[in-house]
């Protein structure tokens, strides 16, 4: 190995800042949701750092219309349509630790995270009745504190780029919503969700680019 190569593995970058993968492709097409999560790391040492990362935008914009049996004597030919929009952010900080490193050759880590996860969502939604020709207006919004762990791994590629993917659970300790009529509105970042919303699981694939060398001592 070349004295270049040493010092690559026997450095590491005190700052990293990634772009979750996993919000792009919306942004791109005509889909109405539009998010996107971004994330700094900072290294405490060779085995420990500190994240802050946040998701914010669109989560969810939709219609649904639902069409009345036409036969129905009270009602005849008529429909209800739902207009839905849901946005809101998360903040999560996150310990690291670097618990391996597989290939004494690659800069590629294996380590387990404990976040906390504060999000805040806001809901409108109006419904229209055409046989009554009203519009109903309803909002509601919904803040939770959750805590939760996952793993992941890191691989820095050229010293300077970063591909990193994690995958946690998390579990909600407090909640509170505006409106009691309605149920939480539950983390939409989440690809799998408890039957009751009180648990919920997230994938996040981050590139990015890092900076800051930091020498290892042996």
């Amino acid at each position: 190995m070349t004295n270049g190569q040493n010092d690559s593995l026997n450095s590491f970058k005190k700052n990293i800042i990634q772009i979750n993968l996993v919000s792009l492709p919306p942004l791109f097409t005509n889909l109405n949701q539009k998010w996107i999560g971004i994330e700094y790391q900072r290294s405490i040492n060779r085995n420990f750092s500190i994240t802050l990362m946040t998701d914010l935008g669109k989560f969810q914009d939709y219609s649904f219309t639902k069409y009345h049996d036409y036969f129905d004597e009270n009602q005849g030919f008529s429909f209800t349509r739902e207009d839905v929009q849901i946005s809101g952010y998360h903040i999560i900080p996150s310990v690291r630790y670097f618990v391996l490193q597989p290939f004494k050759k690659i800069n590629l880590k294996i380590y387990t995270n404990l976040n906390l996860d504060y999000y805040h969502y806001f809901m409108k939604k109006e419904v229209y009745y055409s046989l009554t020709d009203r519009l109903d207006k309803i909002n509601n919004s919904t803040y939770r504190f959750n805590v939760g762990g996952g793993i992941g791994a890191q691989y820095i590629a050229f010293g300077r780029i970063s591909i990193d993917l994690n995958i946690s659970i998390l579990t909600k300790i407090y909640s509170n919503t505006s409106n009691n009529t309605l149920s939480e509105l539950y983390p939409e970042n989440s690809f799998w969700k408890s039957s009751n919303n009180s648990s919920w699981a997230t994938i996040n694939l981050m590139l990015g680019y890092a900076f800051g060398n930091k020498k290892h001592k042996k």
